[in-house]
């Protein structure tokens, strides 16, 4: 089964919900959401409400990646991201 954006997004919000759980992210973490993000961001079908949620968290790990910095964050910060992109989720299902 091929993953929609939906999907994507689902185990984006898993693996942030993770990071807050655990208050740390390893590398391959980062990297995946890295990845996530950067499909997510190329699909014309994600809506722009999402899309602009994404660039935070992309700009997140990003820097916490480079910088190594994988335990030095925010876990409000995070809370909020996986709000934001679960209410744009909701309010653009059409599936």
């Amino acid at each position: 089964m091929t993953m929609n954006y939906h999907h994507q997004l689902q185990l984006l919000t898993d693996i942030l919900k993770n990071q807050q759980d655990e208050n740390y992210g390893t590398h391959d973490e980062y990297e995946q959401v890295e990845h996530l993000i950067s499909n997510l961001l190329e699909n014309n079908d994600v809506p722009d409400s999402i899309k602009s949620a994404l660039m935070n968290v992309e700009q997140f790990a990003y820097a916490h990646n480079k910088d190594g910095n994988q335990g030095n964050f925010s876990p409000d910060e995070l809370q909020k991201w996986i709000t934001d992109i679960q209410q744009a989720e909701m309010d653009n299902k059409h599936y």
